[in-house]
Protein backbone atom coordinates (compact mmCIF):
# COMPACT_ATOMS: atom_id res chain seq x y z
CA UNK A 1 0.00 0.00 0.00
CA UNK A 2 1.29 3.64 -1.33
CA UNK A 3 1.92 6.07 1.72
CA UNK A 4 1.65 9.36 0.53
CA UNK A 5 4.32 12.06 1.46
CA UNK A 6 1.75 14.04 3.48
CA UNK A 7 0.28 11.13 5.30
CA UNK A 8 3.97 9.97 5.92
CA UNK A 9 4.43 13.64 7.49
CA UNK A 10 1.25 13.30 9.49
CA UNK A 11 2.56 10.22 10.97
CA UNK A 12 5.79 11.44 11.91
CA UNK A 13 4.23 14.58 13.94
CA UNK A 14 2.32 12.48 15.74
CA UNK A 15 4.73 9.75 16.60
CA UNK A 16 6.99 13.02 17.92
CA UNK A 17 4.14 14.53 19.89
CA UNK A 18 3.49 10.94 21.77
CA UNK A 19 7.85 10.83 21.89
CA UNK A 20 7.24 14.72 23.35
CA UNK A 21 4.65 13.76 25.99
CA UNK A 22 6.07 10.53 26.89
CA UNK A 23 8.96 12.39 28.00
CA UNK A 24 7.15 15.03 29.82
CA UNK A 25 5.77 12.67 31.89
CA UNK A 26 9.14 10.80 32.97
CA UNK A 27 10.52 14.18 33.82
CA UNK A 28 8.01 15.40 35.66
CA UNK A 29 7.53 11.89 37.68
CA UNK A 30 11.85 12.49 38.27
CA UNK A 31 11.29 15.35 39.44
CA UNK A 32 8.44 14.80 42.08
CA UNK A 33 10.35 11.84 43.64
CA UNK A 34 13.81 14.25 43.69
CA UNK A 35 11.46 17.33 45.17
CA UNK A 36 10.36 14.65 47.81
CA UNK A 37 12.94 13.52 48.92
CA UNK A 38 14.87 16.31 50.11
CA UNK A 39 11.42 17.36 51.38
CA UNK A 40 11.73 14.08 53.39
CA UNK A 41 15.58 14.70 54.68
CA UNK A 42 14.83 18.24 55.19
CA UNK A 43 11.90 16.77 57.63
CA UNK A 44 14.21 14.76 59.43
CA UNK A 45 16.79 17.25 60.04
CA UNK A 46 14.94 19.36 61.49
CA UNK A 47 13.54 16.76 63.61
CA UNK A 48 17.21 16.15 64.79
CA UNK A 49 17.95 19.90 64.93
CA UNK A 50 14.77 19.94 67.55
CA UNK A 51 16.53 17.72 69.84
CA UNK A 52 19.56 19.22 70.65
CA UNK A 53 21.40 23.01 70.85
CA UNK A 54 22.72 24.43 67.86
CA UNK A 55 23.86 27.72 68.92
CA UNK A 56 22.12 29.08 72.12
CA UNK A 57 23.26 32.61 72.39
CA UNK A 58 21.12 34.72 74.89
CA UNK A 59 19.26 33.53 78.11
CA UNK A 60 16.56 35.11 80.30
CA UNK A 61 15.28 33.95 84.33
CA UNK A 62 11.92 34.01 85.25
CA UNK A 63 11.60 31.87 88.61
CA UNK A 64 12.67 28.88 88.95
CA UNK A 65 12.67 28.62 84.00
CA UNK A 66 15.11 29.95 82.02
CA UNK A 67 14.58 30.92 78.80
CA UNK A 68 17.49 30.84 75.94
CA UNK A 69 17.80 31.86 72.61
CA UNK A 70 19.13 29.23 69.49
CA UNK A 71 20.04 31.66 66.74
CA UNK A 72 21.29 28.47 64.70
CA UNK A 73 17.83 26.46 65.22
CA UNK A 74 16.68 29.42 65.52
CA UNK A 75 14.22 28.99 68.22
CA UNK A 76 13.57 29.75 71.72
CA UNK A 77 14.33 26.82 74.32
CA UNK A 78 12.87 26.54 77.74
CA UNK A 79 14.53 24.84 80.65
CA UNK A 80 13.16 24.06 83.98
CA UNK A 81 14.63 21.97 86.53
CA UNK A 82 13.04 18.83 85.32
CA UNK A 83 13.39 18.98 81.40
CA UNK A 84 14.77 21.34 78.31
CA UNK A 85 11.50 21.73 75.59
CA UNK A 86 11.79 23.96 72.42
CA UNK A 87 9.62 27.12 73.11
CA UNK A 88 8.61 28.26 70.39
CA UNK A 89 10.67 27.33 66.86
CA UNK A 90 11.41 30.30 64.28
CA UNK A 91 11.26 29.95 61.01
CA UNK A 92 14.31 28.85 58.57
CA UNK A 93 13.17 30.57 55.41
CA UNK A 94 14.89 34.57 55.62
CA UNK A 95 12.53 37.54 56.30
CA UNK A 96 9.99 35.25 57.94
CA UNK A 97 9.51 35.22 62.24
CA UNK A 98 12.41 34.36 64.69
CA UNK A 99 14.72 33.64 61.42
CA UNK A 100 17.89 35.07 63.08
CA UNK A 101 16.22 35.38 66.68
CA UNK A 102 19.00 37.18 69.42
CA UNK A 103 17.77 39.16 72.17
CA UNK A 104 15.51 37.99 74.72
CA UNK A 105 13.43 39.42 78.05
CA UNK A 106 10.75 38.47 80.01
CA UNK A 107 7.85 40.32 79.91
CA UNK A 108 6.23 41.74 82.46
CA UNK A 109 2.56 40.42 81.46
CA UNK A 110 4.13 37.18 80.74
CA UNK A 111 5.63 35.60 77.98
CA UNK A 112 8.93 36.39 76.29
CA UNK A 113 10.10 39.49 74.38
CA UNK A 114 12.86 38.61 71.13
CA UNK A 115 14.48 40.76 69.05
CA UNK A 116 14.86 39.33 65.23
CA UNK A 117 17.30 40.99 63.51
CA UNK A 118 15.72 39.10 60.04
CA UNK A 119 12.55 40.72 60.41
CA UNK A 120 13.74 44.12 62.25
CA UNK A 121 11.03 43.17 65.02
CA UNK A 122 10.50 43.23 68.44
CA UNK A 123 8.49 39.70 69.06
CA UNK A 124 6.10 39.17 72.01
CA UNK A 125 5.46 35.17 72.34
CA UNK A 126 3.00 34.69 74.70
CA UNK A 127 2.64 31.07 75.39
CA UNK A 128 4.53 28.04 73.96
CA UNK A 129 4.09 27.22 70.55
CA UNK A 130 2.17 30.87 70.52
CA UNK A 131 2.35 33.14 67.41
CA UNK A 132 4.90 35.83 67.42
CA UNK A 133 3.41 39.15 67.95
CA UNK A 134 5.54 42.15 66.09
CA UNK A 135 5.57 45.69 68.09
CA UNK A 136 7.93 47.46 66.24
CA UNK A 137 6.40 47.56 62.93
CA UNK A 138 9.79 46.24 61.66
CA UNK A 139 11.50 49.53 62.32
CA UNK A 140 14.33 48.31 64.63
CA UNK A 141 17.19 46.83 63.02
CA UNK A 142 19.70 43.86 64.60
CA UNK A 143 18.82 43.86 68.37
CA UNK A 144 21.46 42.73 70.28
CA UNK A 145 19.66 43.35 73.70
CA UNK A 146 16.64 43.83 75.37
CA UNK A 147 15.44 45.89 78.60
CA UNK A 148 12.65 46.35 80.24
CA UNK A 149 11.99 49.69 82.79
CA UNK A 150 11.43 49.47 86.42
CA UNK A 151 7.58 50.49 85.86
CA UNK A 152 7.71 47.56 83.38
CA UNK A 153 5.96 50.08 80.82
CA UNK A 154 9.04 50.86 78.27
CA UNK A 155 11.44 48.39 76.32
CA UNK A 156 14.56 49.02 75.38
CA UNK A 157 16.62 47.67 72.61
CA UNK A 158 20.38 48.23 71.83
CA UNK A 159 20.70 48.12 67.91
CA UNK A 160 23.94 47.30 66.50
CA UNK A 161 22.73 48.39 62.96
CA UNK A 162 21.84 51.81 64.51
CA UNK A 163 24.51 51.84 67.12
CA UNK A 164 22.07 53.08 69.43
CA UNK A 165 19.76 52.34 71.81
CA UNK A 166 16.25 53.02 71.21
CA UNK A 167 12.51 52.61 73.14
CA UNK A 168 8.92 52.03 72.41
CA UNK A 169 5.99 51.22 75.26
CA UNK A 170 5.57 47.96 76.21
CA UNK A 171 1.79 47.29 74.10
CA UNK A 172 4.34 48.51 71.31
CA UNK A 173 4.73 50.86 69.36
CA UNK A 174 7.37 52.85 66.65
CA UNK A 175 10.80 52.89 68.43
CA UNK A 176 12.41 56.50 69.18
CA UNK A 177 15.38 57.12 69.65
CA UNK A 178 17.58 57.30 73.64
CA UNK A 179 20.89 57.94 72.78
CA UNK A 180 24.08 56.88 70.43
CA UNK A 181 25.56 53.96 72.51
CA UNK A 182 26.39 50.84 70.49
CA UNK A 183 24.94 48.58 72.77
CA UNK A 184 24.98 45.02 72.99
CA UNK A 185 23.92 44.40 76.77
CA UNK A 186 21.48 46.37 78.77
CA UNK A 187 20.60 45.94 82.50
CA UNK A 188 18.49 48.56 84.49
CA UNK A 189 19.99 49.27 88.30
CA UNK A 190 17.45 49.78 91.49
CA UNK A 191 17.61 53.62 90.36
CA UNK A 192 16.48 53.29 87.36
CA UNK A 193 19.66 54.03 85.67
CA UNK A 194 20.19 52.00 82.97
CA UNK A 195 23.65 50.34 82.21
CA UNK A 196 25.36 49.51 78.35
CA UNK A 197 27.94 47.49 77.56
CA UNK A 198 29.62 48.12 73.85
CA UNK A 199 32.43 46.68 71.72
CA UNK A 200 33.51 50.48 71.30
CA UNK A 201 36.31 52.44 73.22
CA UNK A 202 34.11 53.46 76.23
CA UNK A 203 33.62 49.19 77.98
CA UNK A 204 30.64 50.54 79.92
CA UNK A 205 28.41 53.43 79.95
CA UNK A 206 25.72 54.33 82.17
CA UNK A 207 22.62 56.35 80.49
CA UNK A 208 19.72 58.51 82.13
CA UNK A 209 16.61 57.44 80.22
CA UNK A 210 14.85 60.21 81.61
CA UNK A 211 17.78 62.88 79.49
CA UNK A 212 18.69 60.68 76.81
CA UNK A 213 22.43 61.37 77.89
CA UNK A 214 25.16 58.87 78.74
CA UNK A 215 28.18 58.76 80.49
CA UNK A 216 31.37 56.53 79.89
CA UNK A 217 32.10 54.76 82.97
CA UNK A 218 34.09 51.58 82.21
CA UNK A 219 36.97 53.22 79.76
CA UNK A 220 40.88 52.08 78.66
CA UNK A 221 39.28 48.57 77.46
CA UNK A 222 39.53 46.16 80.29
CA UNK A 223 37.57 43.57 78.58
CA UNK A 224 38.55 42.04 75.48
CA UNK A 225 34.99 41.60 74.00
CA UNK A 226 32.52 42.48 76.47
CA UNK A 227 29.27 40.60 75.08
CA UNK A 228 25.93 40.95 77.47
CA UNK A 229 25.48 43.00 81.01
CA UNK A 230 23.47 42.72 84.12
CA UNK A 231 23.13 44.55 87.38
CA UNK A 232 22.72 43.13 91.10
CA UNK A 233 22.88 45.00 94.24
CA UNK A 234 25.55 47.51 93.77
CA UNK A 235 28.14 45.80 91.14
CA UNK A 236 27.54 45.27 87.65
CA UNK A 237 28.45 41.67 85.65
CA UNK A 238 29.69 41.68 82.17
CA UNK A 239 30.44 38.44 79.82
CA UNK A 240 34.26 38.72 78.23
CA UNK A 241 33.89 36.48 74.89
CA UNK A 242 37.46 36.53 74.44
CA UNK A 243 39.01 36.48 77.57
CA UNK A 244 36.58 33.76 78.63
CA UNK A 245 35.87 35.44 81.73
CA UNK A 246 33.06 37.49 83.40
CA UNK A 247 34.29 40.78 84.84
CA UNK A 248 32.84 42.33 88.11
CA UNK A 249 32.76 46.33 88.37
CA UNK A 250 31.29 49.27 90.62
CA UNK A 251 29.57 52.22 89.92
CA UNK A 252 32.67 54.18 89.64
CA UNK A 253 34.43 52.04 86.51
CA UNK A 254 36.13 49.66 88.71
CA UNK A 255 36.64 46.42 87.42
CA UNK A 256 37.82 42.98 88.40
CA UNK A 257 37.49 39.45 87.24
CA UNK A 258 34.92 37.51 88.95
CA UNK A 259 35.15 34.40 87.31
CA UNK A 260 37.94 32.69 84.33
CA UNK A 261 38.94 29.73 81.83
CA UNK A 262 36.46 26.48 82.79
CA UNK A 263 34.22 25.93 81.88
CA UNK A 264 33.47 28.67 79.50
CA UNK A 265 34.94 28.88 76.24
CA UNK A 266 33.33 31.83 74.50
CA UNK A 267 30.82 33.27 77.20
CA UNK A 268 27.81 35.78 75.78
CA UNK A 269 24.71 36.07 77.02
CA UNK A 270 23.98 36.45 80.65
CA UNK A 271 20.97 36.80 83.10
CA UNK A 272 20.90 37.40 86.95
CA UNK A 273 18.97 36.54 90.01
CA UNK A 274 18.79 36.16 93.66
CA UNK A 275 21.18 33.51 93.79
CA UNK A 276 22.78 32.86 90.53
CA UNK A 277 24.36 34.09 87.52
CA UNK A 278 23.65 32.41 84.41
CA UNK A 279 25.74 32.40 81.26
CA UNK A 280 25.41 31.18 77.71
CA UNK A 281 28.30 29.91 75.86
CA UNK A 282 27.32 28.86 72.63
CA UNK A 283 31.33 27.28 71.77
CA UNK A 284 29.68 24.94 74.32
CA UNK A 285 26.22 24.71 73.62
CA UNK A 286 25.07 25.41 76.91
CA UNK A 287 24.06 27.43 79.74
CA UNK A 288 25.66 27.80 82.75
CA UNK A 289 24.65 28.54 86.33
CA UNK A 290 26.76 30.12 89.01
CA UNK A 291 26.07 30.31 92.46
CA UNK A 292 26.88 33.97 93.46
CA UNK A 293 28.46 33.11 96.57
CA UNK A 294 30.84 29.89 96.02
CA UNK A 295 31.27 30.75 91.96
CA UNK A 296 30.70 26.91 91.61
CA UNK A 297 28.74 26.23 88.63
CA UNK A 298 26.60 23.81 86.42
CA UNK A 299 25.32 23.10 82.90
CA UNK A 300 21.57 23.32 82.47
CA UNK A 301 21.32 22.80 79.03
Amino acid sequence: MAIFPSTSRRILSSLFVLFWLTAVASLDAASAQDAAEPQDAAETQDAAVEAEPAYPISVAVDGDTLYVVDLDLPGVWQITADERTLFVRGSNLLRKPLNRPRAIAIHPEGGILVGDSATREIYHITEADGEPKPLVNGHMGNAMAIAISPDKKTVYVGDAEKRSVFRFPIEGGDPELVDRVNARGLAFDAEGKLWANTPDDAAVYRIDVESNQSEAIVTGRPYQYPNGIVWAGEFGFVTDGYGKKIWKFTADGKSEVWHEGEPLVGPVGIAIDEESIYVVDPKQKEVYQFNRETKQSKPRM
